[in-house]
C-alpha cells in the first residue's frame, strides 16, 4: 500500500512540475508577445515623431528664407538623446538626409541619359570601394570599367550598350532571360541584378550610396555627408578630375566643425561659406544643399524586446508627406 501511495505521489509531483514549467513558459511567451506589440507601436510612433521634426525644420527654413540641411538642424540632433516613454520604455530616433550619400540616380540627366563624366566618376568610385573591401586583392577580381558601363547600360533609357552592342545580350543568357531596367534604381539591393555586381560588392557600396530621390537627383550634400562619403566628391578642372583627397575632406570637416554652413556661393546667403573654399574646381555630380527625402529609423525597447521601424520620407509636399518605403524589424 505504501509503495502505491509513493508512486501516486511521484506521478502527481511530476505532473505539477510539468504544469508549472509549461505555465511559466506560456507566461513568458505572452509577456514577450505583449512587449513586442508595445515596442512595435512605439517604433511606429517614433517614425511619426521623426516626420514631425522634419516638417518643423521645413517650416523654420521657409520662415528664414534659406534652405540648407546641416547636422545642426533639429532632426539631425534627435539621435543624441533617448526619448523616455511613460512606462519606462526607451525610444531612440536616427534621421539621415538622403543626400548624405551619393544618389546613383544622379548619374542620369533629365532625359534618362548618362551625364558627362558619369562613366569616369563611376570607375573611380568603384575602384575606391573595391580597394576598401575586406579580403586579399586576388579575392576581389572586379573590373571597375566593365562594372561602370554595365550600370549605366542598366540605367539609361536606350537599348545600345556603352560599348556598342545590345544592352540585353548578357541578361538574355540568364535563366530565366531578363532585361536591363532602363530606368532609375528603386533600391540599392537592385544593384544585384546588374551584370557583374555580386552580394559582397553591393554590401560594400551600400555604405556609400542611395537611390533617393528617384528623379531630379543631385550629388552629395557636403553639410551632412560623413567623411567616407565626402571622399567621393569628384572635383577638378577640365579633364583633371579626381576623388577628394584626405586634405580636401579635412577642409570640409573643419568648416563644419567651426559652425559654417557650406553653400554654392555667398549670393544664396551671406551667412554661408562657399564650398569652393574647401573643394577646388567643378564638382560632379553637382552637390546639393537642401533635401526633401530622409531616412527615419526609430528603435524602441520594451522590457527585453526591441523593435525598429525604418521609413524613407519625402516631405516635398509638407501637407502630404509621402512614405517611399517602410520596414519593421
Amino acid at each position: 500500500m505504501l509503495v502505491v501511495v509513493l508512486v501516486f505521489v511521484l506521478l502527481l509531483t511530476g505532473a505539477i512540475a510539468t504544469f508549472l514549467r509549461r505555465a511559466t513558459v506560456d507566461a513568458m511567451i505572452a509577456r514577450h508577445r505583449d512587449e513586442a506589440a508595445e515596442a512595435e507601436s512605439l517604433a511606429r510612433g517614433g517614425v511619426r515623431l521623426g516626420v514631425a521634426l522634419l516638417l518643423e525644420d521645413r517650416l523654420v527654413e521657409e520662415a528664414d528664407g534659406f534652405r540648407s540641411e546641416t547636422l545642426l538642424d533639429v532632426w539631425a540632433r534627435a539621435g543624441a538623446v533617448e526619448i523616455p516613454a511613460p512606462e519606462g520604455e526607451i525610444l531612440r530616433l536616427r534621421i539621415e538626409d538622403a543626400s548624405a550619400r551619393l544618389d546613383l540616380n544622379a548619374l542620369l540627366d533629365e532625359d534618362g541619359a548618362p551625364r558627362k563624366n558619369a562613366e569616369l566618376y563611376l570607375v573611380e568610385l568603384l575602384k575606391k570601394v573595391i580597394d576598401d573591401m575586406p579580403g586579399r586583392p586576388e579575392q576581389k577580381r572586379y573590373e571597375p570599367e566593365d562594372l561602370a558601363r554595365n550600370l549605366l547600360d542598366y540605367l539609361d533609357e536606350d537599348e545600345v550598350g556603352q560599348n556598342g552592342g545590345r544592352e540585353s545580350d548578357a541578361y538574355q543568357k540568364r535563366t530565366p532571360p531578363a532585361e536591363p531596367a532602363n530606368r532609375p534604381l528603386l533600391s540599392v539591393d537592385e544593384l544585384r541584378l546588374v551584370e557583374g555586381f555580386d552580394g559582397p560588392l553591393v554590401d560594400a557600396l551600400s555604405h556609400y550610396v542611395t537611390v533617393f530621390p528617384y528623379a531630379k537627383a543631385d550629388g552629395i550634400n557636403p553639410n551632412t555627408a560623413p567623411p567616407h562619403v565626402l571622399a567621393l566628391l569628384f572635383h577638378g578642372v577640365g579633364t583633371e578630375m579626381g576623388l577628394a583627397d584626405e586634405n580636401t575632406v579635412r577642409s570640409v570637416l573643419k568648416a563644419r566643425e567651426g559652425g559654417e554652413v557650406l553653400c554654392a556661393d555667398e549670393a544664396s546667403n551671406p551667412s554661408c561659406s562657399p564650398l569652393s573654399a574647401a573643394v577646388e574646381g567643378e564638382i560632379f555630380p553637382p552637390p546639393t544643399f537642401k533635401t526633401d527625402v530622409f531616412t527615419v529609423v526609430a528603435e524602441a525597447s520594451v522590457g527585453e524586446v526591441r523593435r525598429s521601424a525604418r521609413a524613407v520620407v519625402d516631405r516635398s509636399k509638407p501637407d502630404e508627406p509621402l512614405l517611399l518605403s517602410w520596414q519593421v524589424e
